[in-house]
């Protein structure tokens, strides 16, 4: 038998009465026997809530596993020893980052920032992620976002190498010029409000996301390799800072090892990272008002016109403003001493003729010092020449160019020879 409910009384826990429940729920609610099934649309709208979350959590899960895979099959970088007659004391080596997958030095930060913004939650399916890149990072985010079946957008300045362009469209990434480069971030975050995708940030994420304790980090990699081919101590590596996150890596792991290196910072004319450290160096804090430059920076991938959140003057010991004629030249002449004497071939990017400039220049005045060379002396080879096939890797630049570049390619001559 059915049982009739009162007017005017709770039921089912809510705190309304029959009489003010609307008619549809009223008309529901006929009997205690035969009741309709108790699923709400509040209800309704938590299962769906928790399908989704569940969801969302097993695309993380196998994202990361899929990052895992493809960390695992990375497979260390080439440790190469550059003969210089001039320096025969010391051991010059290049670690050659081109070989990874995507390219570049910038793979690992692209796996440590997509690493990072997996466990944290930042990235979502079906949402495009955004960064703020001269370049060579956007590739190779373009490349691991590819890996994971997400939109990558690049936000970058419009004077980027053309080749660079076509690899991140070649990675299936979209590209956004942006005038000014000192506002490239703002406009990375802008895009990703209006997008509703995740603004990755290399510039604020480098030095916390990037691996410094493990032996296959970059730095713990370099250590062990030079272990296993019986070579000197390392006495210092040579670093451009474009987020600062390499930078960052080595100091870390270098004091977590115990290890007497230095890190050297090598910055290109038209940055403010040489006048940041300086700055830190006399009054011991980080300041960041300060003057821009008055030109742009024809070094992509290193020096910035405004200090950015993850650059850490205290992760270096020294730093070494290289004029850009000087890193164009070196980085030409890497190329060319490999064709000469038959090594692996060496064309690089002008960033590395940047540290090899800063390396030989150390070298140089710690002999007219009267110190000693000896010991193991580091340069990365961050991306290759082809990137800049249109401007500094074409024959034609060279000849528009041989003028500015003449004394600083005598210098290297001079410098590099048997003395």
């Amino acid at each position: 038998m059915a049982l009739s409910i009162p007017t005017g009384k709770f039921c089912f826990g809510t705190r309304r009465t029959i009489e003010t429940l609307p008619a549809t729920e009223s008309a529901q609610m006929t009997s205690i026997d035969a009741p309709s099934p108790s699923v709400t649309p509040s209800s309704h709208a938590q299962s769906a809530d928790y399908a989704a979350q569940t969801s969302l959590r097993v695309w993380q899960q196998r994202s990361l596993m899929t990052l895992a895979a493809l960390k695992a099959a990375t497979p260390r970088t080439p440790l190469r020893v550059l003969a210089l007659p001039g320096f025969a004391e010391a051991h010059v080596l290049i670690k050659d980052e081109r070989a990874h997958a995507s390219g570049s030095l910038k793979h690992r930060l692209a796996m440590s920032l997509f690493e990072q913004a997996l466990v944290e939650g930042w990235l979502k399916p079906g949402r495009p992620v955004i960064e703020a890149s001269s370049g060579s990072t956007a590739v190779s985010e373009a490349w691991l976002a590819r890996q994971l079946g997400l939109e990558f957008i690049a936000v970058i300045p419009t004077t980027t190498a053309p080749d660079k362009l076509a690899a991140i469209r070649a990675e299936g990434g979209k590209v956004v010029k942006v005038d000014d480069a000192a506002l490239l971030c703002q406009h990375a975050q802008r895009l990703a409000d209006v997008s509703g995708g995740h603004f990755i940030d290399q510039f604020r994420h480098a030095a916390t996301a990037s691996d410094w304790r493990s032996t296959t980090s970059l730095p713990g990699e370099c250590l062990s390799q030079l272990a296993s081919h019986g070579l000197p101590p390392l006495e210092a590596v040579f670093l451009g800072a474009g987020t600062g996150g390499s930078a960052a890596t080595f100091a870390r792991h270098l004091r977590l090892k115990g290890e007497r290196a230095k890190v050297i910072g090598v910055d290109p004319e038209h940055s403010v990272y040489t006048a940041c450290w300086q700055h830190f160096q006399t009054h011991g804090v980080r300041h960041t008002a300060l003057t821009p430059p008055c030109a742009s920076n024809p070094i992509e991938g290193i020096g910035r016109p405004c200090v950015l959140e993850a650059f850490r003057p205290e992760d270096f010991d020294d730093y070494l403003s290289i004029e850009d004629s000087r890193s164009q030249a070196a980085a030409l002449w890497l190329a060319e001493h490999a064709e000469r004497t038959e090594q692996e071939e060496l064309a690089a990017g002008p960033s590395t003729g940047t540290a090899f400039a800063g390396l030989l220049q150390t070298l140089e005045a710690r002999r007219m010092r009267g110190e000693s060379l000896r010991g193991s002396w580091l340069i990365l080879a961050c991306d290759s020449a082809s990137r800049y096939a249109s401007t500094f890797g074409n024959q034609a630049w060279h000849e528009q160019h041989q003028v500015r570049l003449a004394p600083h390619r005598q210098w290297l001559k001079s410098l590099t020879a048997r003395s």
